[in-house]
């Protein structure tokens, strides 16, 4: 009987600690949950980061608690989220003018190059595409340095740069926004969800087209923050989603494979925690393509 009680308490363990939607679920290293929420399932990006993406198994699969899966019929399913059918859904042959938006971890303080996860993503995306960061900000020590990234800036702050001619009215096609972390710091992110939702309004204003991908926020270490930062991550999961179920081209990459560990000083990544946010940003980019709200940029 007490042998029956354990297996159960085992099994019902396993079965919670399950990736979000967007989130890690497998790649070398990975040693967190290999099994996704409802609705989506565990796909390998490559051998070092896999993602739980929105859809179903493929029939001929049983199991998802691989991370090597291959992606061989998931890309024709249609469990993906809704696209236009008048548009192309394919994530290569795009022309991508991509606006890094943010604080310094969009700048990529504290990296060894200065690039951030900026230089990986661009790696990423290359293949089969033509991709051209663009910015009023230069940073790192790749050719194509543009971004908006501004170290120490509130949501705010960040709105307030986003207006400027190198940045929303040079008219991207994807804009990848990261905000909120210094309203944590500040201790003023009671009123931060309000503000990011007023930064979206205006990315949608000025740039009507494009797809807008909303990153959670990475772990900060030092009494209380871990909590705000959660509290903050689950607003903007709820504001992301009710946007995306009014119609809007916007989706969450969720942070939630950047560990605490993987910061060189309790704010800003290491190298590798970099390299894992580019991992992270890259399939939801491709989702954005495969929904068809990637065309050719203004």
């Amino acid at each position: 009987m007490l042998f029956s009680i354990l297996i159960s308490l085992c099994v019902s363990g396993l079965a919670v600690a399950q990736s979000p939607e967007w989130g890690q679920c497998g790649g070398t290293g990975w040693t967190g949950p290999t099994t996704c929420v409802s609705g989506t399932v565990c796909v390998a990006q490559n051998p070092f980061y896999s993602q739980c993406l929105p859809g179903t198994a493929p029939p001929s699969t049983t199991t998802t608690s691989t991370a090597t899966t291959s992606r061989t019929s998931s890309p024709t399913s249609t469990g993906t989220t809704s696209a236009p059918s008048s548009t192309s859904t394919s994530a290569t042959g795009l022309n991508i003018r991509l606006l890094p938006l943010g604080d310094s971890i969009t700048y990529g303080f504290t990296s060894s190059d200065g690039n951030g996860y900026r230089s990986t993503l661009h790696n990423l995306l290359q293949t089969g595409n033509t991709i051209d960061f663009i910015g009023s900000i230069k940073s790192g020590t790749m050719v194509d340095n543009d971004n908006e990234g501004h170290i120490g800036a509130i949501i705010s702050q960040i709105a307030q740069s986003a207006t400027n001619a190198l940045a929303l009215p040079a008219r991207p096609n994807v804009v990848l926004l990261m905000a909120g972390t210094n309203d944590v710091l500040d201790n003023i992110s009671s009123g931060a969800p309000a503000q990011i939702s007023a930064l979206i309004d205006t990315i949608f204003t000025t740039c009507p087209d494009a797809a807008l991908i909303v990153a959670s926020l990475t772990p900060l270490t030092g009494t209380g923050l871990q909590a705000n930062v959660n509290t903050f991550n689950t607003a903007l999961t709820q504001l992301v989603n009710t946007r995306k179920a009014a119609g809007q081209h916007i989706l969450l990459a969720s942070m939630s494979s950047v560990l605490a560990s993987d910061l060189i000083d309790g704010i800003h990544p290491t190298d590798a925690g970099y390299v894992k946010m580019a991992n992270a940003w890259f399939p939801v980019i491709q989702q954005a393509a495969k929904n068809g709200w990637i065309g050719k940029p203004v």
